[in-house]
Order: C-alpha cells, then structure tokens, then sequence
C-alpha cells in the first residue's frame, strides 16, 4: 500500500517539475528582467495551470519533452494512486 502512494505522489512531484520548469522558460521569455513580482505572480498561475503550461514549449519550439515528462508522470501518478487505494481496501 505504502509504497503505491510513495511512487504515486513521486511521479506527482516530478509532473509538478516538469510544469515549474516550463513555466520558468515562459517567465524567461516573457520577462527578460524578472524581478520578485513577476516570480511570484508565475507560481501562482503556474500552480492553476501546470498541467497545460509544458505544452507551451512543444507548440512554440518543438521542445515536447517537458509535456511528455509531465504527462506521463501524471499518467503513472494515477494508475498508482489507484492501486494503492484498491490494495488499501
């Protein structure tokens, strides 16, 4: 059980990275010269967004693969979070 949920919320983690690292190169892009505003008004849209924001990076230069790092983690995320509830019970 524990160790499906360990693996599930790891995989969550690294879908979360993926969607910050793609973000920061947006935030990079956007404002050359950021400052703390800019950082901080980035982490919170990005905590609303993360999933749609790595295919900003795919769509714009062809660099897919934060998306598919993201969404495959969030993918494994799920199948995993699932088989520990079903091994919980």
């Amino acid at each position: 059980f524990y160790m499906y949920l360990i693996l599930s919320y790891f995989f969550y983690i690294v879908a979360i990275a993926a969607g910050y690292t793609a973000a920061f190169d947006l935030l990079i892009q956007l404002f050359p010269d950021y400052g703390f505003v800019e950082l901080t008004a980035g982490f919170f849209v990005t905590a609303m967004f993360f999933p749609l924001v790595p295919l900003y990076p795919g769509i714009d230069s062809g660099e897919w693969l934060l998306a598919v790092v993201c969404y495959t983690s969030l993918v494994f995320g799920v199948i995993l979070g699932n088989q520990a509830r079903k091994t919980k019970t």
